[in-house]
């Protein structure tokens, strides 16, 4: 995912920031106390998915959800008007989103996760190949082009497949064979094919064993590892 794709999603969050703060503004005009006038009024509250009460503030396709200190929680934004959010920002007190859900074709499902830092930047991209959540995260670098790929491939949210790319090749892969949260073997990929691989058999989480490979893909040799 290039890195222009997450910041228009974080302009439109911004957008709706803007319009939902100036609903607020309004609705407190002549009623905030400094210049004399009522108390605002607190915006209604609504029960969310997660059980919890928010205050909610709405504007247009928007619709604002903040706790009950006044700090922002999450960022709805409707873009079809079909009632569901297409998409959700999540931002947990902060004022730049944490994560960004969105749901590109509408039907409902989220089918890509955007995570960002404290600063607004884009820090990878999740999608999903079976609909039950994130399980290939993709980090691009300054230029777009991704430069590391993680897959879950049994969904328990840890990466069993972690790839580094360099120009759009796969330069290095570490695997999670027995899935138990730690890489077992290490490859090295040049110009397309596997060049050698280094296999943790003891399972103490360092390699022991090294095997080589030929430009044909053929193995040419099996031979132990130094202690490091």
């Amino acid at each position: 995912m290039p890195a222009q794709a997450g910041t228009g999603l974080l302009s439109a969050v911004k957008r709706g920031l803007l319009l939902v703060s100036l609903v607020t503004s309004a609705a407190c005009a002549g009623r905030c106390g400094a210049l004399g006038g009522l108390p605002p009024e607190r915006p209604p509250l609504v029960k969310g998915a997660d059980g919890r009460t928010y205050h909610l503030v709405g504007k247009g396709p928007y619709k604002a959800f903040y706790d009950r200190w006044g700090r922002l929680q999450r960022l709805e934004y409707d873009a079809n008007g079909d009632g569901r959010p297409d998409q959700v920002a999540h931002h947990d007190g902060a004022r730049t989103p944490r994560t960004i859900e969105v749901d590109d074709d509408y039907d409902g499902v989220v089918d890509r996760w955007e995570d960002y830092d404290a600063a607004g930047t884009l820090r990878r991209v999740g999608t999903s190949r079976r609909g039950r959540g994130p399980d290939v995260w993709t980090t691009s670098g300054p230029d777009g082009q991704p430069v590391r790929k993680e897959y879950d491939e049994d969904g328990d949210t840890r990466p069993d497949r972690v790839e580094t790319l360099a120009a759009g090749e796969v330069t290095a892969v570490e695997i999670d064979q027995d899935r138990d949260g730690r890489t077992d073997r290490w490859q090295s990929w040049r110009q397309g094919r596997l060049a050698g691989e280094e296999l943790d058999t003891d399972r103490d989480g360092r390699p022991d064993r090294r095997l080589r490979y030929g430009d044909d893909g053929r193995v040419l040799g099996l031979e132990p590892v130094a202690a490091r």
